[in-house]
């Protein structure tokens, strides 16, 4: 199962990062993406989509690392 947890976490992140680089291709705005809590981050609908499921894909990877530690899975 590490093999699981670390695959889901590593493709949620290059998920995430294609998501990233695809709006810094677009605008050329690369404070935009270091400073996203200022609410300057302006994603087109794909964007967002990805952006959501790569966070999606990353957070099965923590829980079934947790359930993992637990024993549970």
């Amino acid at each position: 199962m590490l093999i699981a947890t670390n695959t889901l976490l590593i493709l949620g992140l290059a998920i995430v990062l294609f998501s990233y680089s695809h709006y810094i291709r677009r605008t050329q705005d690369v404070r935009g993406v270091l400073m996203f809590w200022s609410r300057k981050l302006a994603l087109t609908a794909i964007e967002f989509r990805l952006q959501r499921f790569g966070i999606i894909v990353m957070l099965g990877g923590v829980v079934i690392r947790y359930l993992e530690v637990l024993r549970l899975f």
